[in-house]
């Protein structure tokens, strides 16, 4: 199971991508909230390449109270946004070549946003492209000759490309953010750091979009707390069995 396998800690995370790349190796890296846990549950295909293919953080409040009830451990919760800015920060610092790969941006809001940013981008691809596409996508990002790959394009979509872009690009590390872009470069706001700070982000994010996700929270959330006591139950039964 997943959860056995998640880093837990920001330091381990960011340790993760910068030795990927000073050493120049291969490196998959994403995140794991409660959303994307209940599609780990059900997709077959995602679950397999987060399994063999991906490092994973835990990052939301549920997936690390899940955490603390199944494992009984000390944690640190690790907010995906934040943590992808500081892995952007420290890639801006060190001037990384990199490319973005996601939202639904003009190539010249992109470059000029980048620029005051001071991000060292080599290239944008939008985020919005047809499963045709994919392999003319995936050649045309290969010319780049990036190291790191910033990818938003949502659970699983962006999961499942960067796997494939990883197998025909080679070294590289290859990081999946959801909607980091949007956010980052300003074109969707977050609500007010007390509501992160808590856990209840997911609430205003109903609130300002409800008919995209009510389905992800308001059948979700109950969805992934089932899976969760389900796993415990099993887990539970299997000790006894010892």
């Amino acid at each position: 199971m997943i959860f056995n396998k998640l880093l837990t800690d920001p330091k381990n995370v960011l340790q993760r991508v910068f030795d990927s790349i000073e050493k120049q190796e291969q490196q998959l890296i994403t995140y794991l909230n409660q959303h994307c846990f209940n599609i780990y549950y059900e997709n077959d295909v995602y679950r397999k390449v987060l399994d063999k293919k991906f490092i994973v953080y835990q990052a939301d409040v549920g997936v690390f109270l899940a955490l603390k009830f199944l494992l009984k451990e000390k944690l640190k919760r690790i907010d995906a946004t934040e943590m992808n800015k500081l892995i952007l920060d420290k890639l801006i610092k060190k001037n990384i070549p990199l490319v973005f790969v996601g939202g639904d941006f003009d190539d010249k809001f992109v470059q000029e946003e980048s620029s005051k940013r001071g991000i060292n981008l080599v290239k944008y691809q939008n985020g919005f492209f047809n499963e045709d596409q994919t392999e003319n996508v995936i050649n045309n990002l290969n010319e780049s000759n990036s190291q790191v790959f910033i990818i938003g394009m949502g659970v699983p979509k962006q999961e499942i490309f960067a796997a494939k872009l990883a197998q025909v690009h080679g070294q590289g590390t290859f990081i999946c953010v959801g909607n980091f872009l949007e956010f980052y470069l300003g074109t969707k706001k977050r609500t007010h750091s007390i509501f992160r700070e808590t856990g209840f982000e997911w609430l205003f994010r109903l609130i300002t979009e409800p008919a995209r996700l009510w389905k992800r929270y308001l059948i979700g959330i109950p969805l992934f707390i089932y899976r969760i006591f389900k796993i415990k139950s099993q887990d539970e039964i299997l000790e006894l069995q010892k």
